[in-house]
């Protein structure tokens, strides 16, 4: 029954993760140690792996032109990998009261110019499509920074970064916000292969929690994408402000009352 509970959750994590392009990390942290009572760090084990699940779904099943943009996905992932492995040396040497504090100004500051951004657009009536085959990235040197700090935080928290590589791609490098889910499932595997290894030195990682869940995702993250298709650039903009929005709160919180 606990496994069938377990690959229930990352089902959902799976299909939430790949419709936002988030990695489905920050639904599963929360949902092991609250739900199954696990230790935060094997709760951030199992995340890293099954945010690498998602990645592997993801490119698994995503047509032709509705993919993400590889070469942009290596270029910043030099940044992110370094960043994650970083974030999970780090792990245990920053007190988490801080470290949510810290997490919640991002979020909030993401999802605030993120939503500037789409007031800007509805107020010039711009048209916007959520995949497109001509664009061109901008803002490198400040997306290779906050890459960076993204991929410290999927160190630190097995949440694998996509929760500011999209909005970052998107509002800040002028990525459609298609492509940039899309690329960011992409980078988020990588990430979190970047330091799942730490963890698994520490032996934070066990197998009969990490494959139910695994497969989950896996599965999740396909349906996930087979959803993305038939969505609007209103929809997915909406539930990614909105996400960011709700853990911003949940980490301030957390923090606020250690």
């Amino acid at each position: 029954m606990i496994f069938l509970a377990l690959a229930a959750t990352g089902l959902i994590a799976g299909v939430l993760g790949a419709l936002l392009g988030i990695g489905g990390g920050i639904f599963l942290v929360p949902a092991l140690t609250l739900l199954f009572d696990l230790p935060i760090r094997v709760a951030v084990g199992t995340s890293l792996v099954a945010v690498i699940a998602t990645s592997a779904g993801v490119g698994a099943v995503a047509p032709r032109g509705r993919g993400g943009d590889i070469n942009l996905a290596l270029r910043l992932s030099m940044t992110t990998a370094a960043g994650a492995i970083g974030g999970s040396w780090l792990a245990g040497r920053v007190t988490g009261s801080v470290l949510s504090i810290v997490f919640a100004v991002a979020v909030f500051s993401t999802a605030g110019y993120t939503l500037y951004k789409t007031l800007s657009q509805r107020k010039s009536r711009t048209q916007e499509r959520l995949f497109a085959a001509r664009y061109t990235p901008s803002n490198w040197g400040l997306g290779m920074g906050v890459t960076t700090v993204a991929g410290m935080l999927s160190g630190l928290l097995g949440v694998g970064g996509g929760f500011m590589n999209v909005p970052l791609m998107y509002s800040l490098m002028d990525i459609p916000l298609g492509v940039a889910t899309a690329t960011s499932n992409f980078m988020v595997g990588i990430t979190a292969a970047a330091s799942v290894f730490v963890y698994y030195s520490r032996g934070d990682l066990r197998p009969l929690v990490i494959v139910p869940t695994a497969c989950g995702v896996f599965v999740g993250a396909m349906i996930g994408v087979y959803v993305l298709r038939r969505l609007s650039v209103t929809g997915v903009r909406t539930a990614l402000i909105g996400l960011l929005i709700l853990m911003g709160i949940q980490m301030l919180l957390k923090g606020i009352h250690g």
